[in-house]
């Protein structure tokens, strides 16, 4: 049983949460899903790195960087260096989010093409699976996947037929008492999505719970990366 434990900062050790998701492949594909790395405080200083060593030790096909990414423009050199090394490694594939939008989105998407990563809202991958980074009509003709930001786009991506979305934004709740039915508990009671798997007819979302905080304070609640080998 885990005992139940205070966090500040992200100086805890990162959970990975490994599921494993059938999509009737013909070869199976390991994707890494890391969002919320909130780049540019003195607490996410070792988050990059952990995040590499993480892909180093999981032999990922893709890494997808869900949102969030950076919170000061000083990060942006950190995350290029991170995406750089990680495409050494595997695909790697970017989207904003709120943070990102916030500051601006050019700097952060040059550092990301440039370092060797794909923009997912601009373009799709196809590496075994379809990636995309904004809702469109799902490939028939290959399984798709969602890589968003803020769970909240699930039922449109559902209905537009993504097998599979991975999303991140609410940080687990930061304080979590209780589990019920894979919602967390006391935030499933002020937002629906507070929770680790959703699901829709023919559609899953697994919502992570981020590798780091602008509000740098959790309870029961660990940093997190998510393994998802598809098959």
């Amino acid at each position: 049983m885990r005992l139940w434990r205070l966090e500040l900062g992200a100086f805890g050790p990162v959970h990975v949460r490994h599921e494993e998701v059938e999509l009737g492949l013909t070869r199976p594909v390991r994707i890494i899903y890391a969002s919320d790395l909130h780049l540019g405080h003195w607490w996410t200083r070792d988050v990059a790195t952990e995040l590499m060593g993480l892909a180093a030790r999981l032999g990922p096909d893709v890494v997808l960087l869900g949102g969030d990414l950076i919170d000061h423009a000083r990060a942006v050199p950190a995350l290029a260096h991170c995406v750089r090394t990680l495409s050494d490694m595997a695909v790697v594939g970017a989207v904003p989010g709120n943070h990102d939008e916030r500051m601006g989105c050019g700097d952060l998407k040059d550092a990301v093409l440039s370092s060797g990563g794909h923009w997912l809202p601009q373009e799709s991958l196809l590496a075994g699976v379809h990636v995309d980074g904004v809702v469109r009509i799902a490939d028939s003709n290959c399984p798709s996947v969602l890589c968003t930001h803020d769970p909240a786009v699930f039922p449109r991506a559902a209905a537009a037929g993504y097998r599979l979305v991975l999303a991140g934004h609410l940080h687990g709740g930061h304080c979590v008492l209780a589990t019920y039915r894979e919602k967390l508990y006391p935030a499933a009671w002020l937002h629906r999505w507070h929770g680790l798997r959703f699901r829709c007819p023919g559609s899953l979302m697994l919502v992570s719970r981020g590798l780091a905080d602008t509000f740098p304070v959790r309870f029961n609640c660990p940093r997190e990366v998510l393994l998802c080998d598809l098959c």
